[in-house]
């Protein structure tokens, strides 16, 4: 076991020694039922909506880490982590994620309650499989002219680089800096009211997906709501905005990565005083 952490800390190193400045990592876990190797359904799901959301081109390496609860003996529990972790990078593959991308895969066996309460709770927990993502940060540009003076009512403007963490209803670092240029932009527009509208992909009509942050079904609208609490935090008088999650019910026909999209819409033109 230290073998293996020893190993884990080598690829932490690497990661945090490459660019500490270009480069990202989040983890996601996947959850496993007692002595199985292979998702459930339910965490299948969950793993689909994961995938889809990755943009291949950013991912530099990745790490998959197996896990297993504190019953069964030691090797058993070595080698089921193992396996877990291997379903996983099997998974991947099929996804059309590179093998080469793959730069590290290890078991950690069985991981020791930390305490005596909420045993059930802790055993759920550890039976999983990390999936660590090493991803390059990007460089966000945002046109200043999104905000004509021509738009009409029902016009929709695609905000082209608000990013957010996979699954989650958090904005990307790299993307506040562009949420910034877009909220002074709105300030300067006084005549519009605007209605801010998240989109996700892959998915079937009128139904939302998990926001892995909180655990409910509602990623579209969390994501609208994110932008529309940014707002009015930095001083964009709420009368004139609203939000709304429109799930996966329009499509753009262009593929999964336009389709994940924040678009504010006009829904209304006020006279504005000198």
């Amino acid at each position: 076991m230290q073998n293996k952490g020893f190993i884990l800390i080598l690829f932490l190193l690497f990661i945090l020694t490459g660019n500490a400045f270009t480069q990202k990592t989040k983890t996601t876990s996947f959850f496993f039922k007692t002595d199985l190797s292979v998702l459930d359904d339910k965490q299948a799901e969950s793993f689909s909506q994961f995938i889809s959301e990755i943009d291949v081109r950013d991912i530099l390496s990745i790490a998959i880490l197996g896990y297993c609860d504190d019953r069964g003996r030691v090797g058993y529990n070595d080698t089921l982590s193992i396996k877990r972790a291997n379903h996983l990078k099997e998974l991947l593959l099929v996804k059309g994620i590179a093998t080469e991308k793959i730069r590290l895969l290890t078991g950690h066996g069985k991981v020791d309650l930390s305490r005596r309460s909420n045993v059930l709770q802790q055993r759920t927990y550890n039976r999983r499989v990390d999936v660590v993502i090493s991803y390059a940060k990007r460089n966000l540009v945002v046109d200043n002219s999104i905000l004509s003076d021509t738009l009409k009512v029902g016009d929709k403007i695609v905000l082209e680089n608000i990013l957010f963490e996979n699954s989650r209803s958090v904005l990307l670092e790299e993307s506040i800096p562009v949420l910034e240029k877009i909220t002074k932009t709105i300030k300067e527009k006084p005549q519009y009211s605007i209605a801010i509208l998240g989109h996700i992909c892959c998915n079937p009509p009128n139904r939302d997906v998990k926001d892995f942050e909180t655990g409910e079904y509602n990623l579209s609208q969390a994501r609208a709501k994110i932008i529309y609490d940014y707002l009015i935090y930095k001083g964009v008088d709420p009368k004139r905005l609203a939000y709304k999650g429109m799930m996966a019910n329009y499509p753009l026909g262009k593929g999964e990565k336009y389709d994940r999209r924040v678009e504010l819409q006009i829904t209304g033109i006020n006279r504005v005083s000198n």
